[in-house]
């Protein structure tokens, strides 16, 4: 997996931060197993942070990393449960995952506009003008983009480029969980 880009994500505990940098890149479907970062969220619940950070923000961190450790029903289990903006976006994202982008849309529309769209555009110079509105990542156009992609229409975007926008996109999210 590309180096996590996001210095906030630079204080997560080392195994942590080893677990999520060796894996493969996550695809755009409900495959990638991630066994090391599963046994992670197995083995610490509380993920090591319980020092740095709030209840809800460790329920945000973990929703996002069994996404990204490839458990889409363990995500969506905790983020259908959370009552914030930041569960909002892991929802949706773990609905496009899963291949539902009518529901993954849903979820961004109730999300509404966050801030993390505006640091994937930073974190991302080289994304897709299609992708983007009012200086950030256009959720809905990007959920577009990945069903072309997973479903092999011919959109202007091809999987490897929507697979490195997802990325950006899940460290954005889940430096801005960590600062909750």
């Amino acid at each position: 997996m590309p180096a996590l880009d996001i210095d906030a994500l630079d204080t997560l505990p080392r195994d942590l931060h080893q677990a999520i940098t060796t894996a493969d890149l996550p695809p755009l479907d409900d495959g990638g197993a991630n066994p090391r970062l599963a046994a992670y969220l197995t083995e610490f619940p509380t993920l090591g942070l319980t020092d740095t950070v709030t209840d809800d923000a460790i329920a945000l961190c973990k929703s996002g990393l069994w996404l990204l450790a490839g458990d889409l029903d363990r995500s969506h289990t905790i983020s259908q449960d959370l009552d914030s903006a930041e569960g909002s976006l892991w929802h949706g994202m773990m609905h496009r995952r899963e291949g539902d982008f009518g529901n993954a849309k849903y979820w961004f529309r109730r999300a509404g506009d966050h801030p993390m769209y505006r640091q994937v555009v930073h974190h991302a110079p080289d994304l897709p003008a299609e992708l983007q509105r009012s200086g950030g990542l256009d959720p809905m156009a990007f959920v577009d983009a990945c069903q072309a992609a997973t479903r092999g229409a011919g959109g202007s975007i091809d999987t490897a480029a929507c697979r490195r926008v997802q990325w950006v996109e899940w460290q954005c999210l889940f430096a801005a969980c960590l600062a909750k």
